[in-house]
């Protein structure tokens, strides 16, 4: 699947302005600088992904890496859906001291747009971190599944296709 760059625009805290970001696979390059920077990155090993479909976000005129997300394609019938495996925004993005907001959102809605691009109908999953049951379906209206397998002990979260086309306008077609 290629995809080069897609153009999202992100909010700075501070001035409430916008600022144009893109969204673009990792390099092998960009794996390195992760591990260097691991306070910026420090819940998950990203090396861990290298073979999976990772993508960044970064502001358009900068290198800094401001958010990740593996996504994994399953075309399988039975379950046919794009899964947000990680997601992970900076951490000096996070919480209420933060310089740019949406970074979670414009990755989770380009997640959704891939789906439909593929033709998974807008289906997206994720298994919530314990700490984050409440955001998801808060920040974003991901509804909580609580059917749990062997790979998915958490249940998981699932927005169905009208909060994916909201999500998706929201946070894509403003850019």
């Amino acid at each position: 699947m290629e995809i080069a760059q897609f153009e999202v625009k992100l909010k700075e805290v501070l001035t409430n302005s916008h600022l144009v970001a893109v969204i673009e696979p990792m390099t092998l390059a960009d794996f390195k600088v992760v591990k260097k920077s691991r306070e910026q990155f420090d819940k998950f090993n990203w090396n861990q992904y290298r073979q999976k479909e990772v993508y960044k976000l970064r502001l358009k005129e900068e290198d800094v890496i401001l958010g990740l997300m593996c996504l994994v394609d399953h075309t399988d019938e039975a379950t046919d859906a794009i899964e947000i495996e990680l997601l992970e925004v900076s951490s000096e993005n996070i919480g209420k001291g933060k310089r740019l907001d949406c970074i979670g959102g414009c990755l989770i809605a380009f997640a959704y747009r891939e789906s439909f691009k593929r033709g998974h109908e807008g289906c997206v999953f994720l298994v919530p971190k314990s700490s984050l049951l409440d955001h998801y379906p808060a920040k974003y209206g991901f509804q909580y599944i609580p059917v749990k397998t062997d790979r998915r002990p958490n249940g998981f979260m699932i927005l169905f296709e009208s909060g994916a086309r909201k999500l998706i306008k929201t946070y894509l077609d403003a850019a």
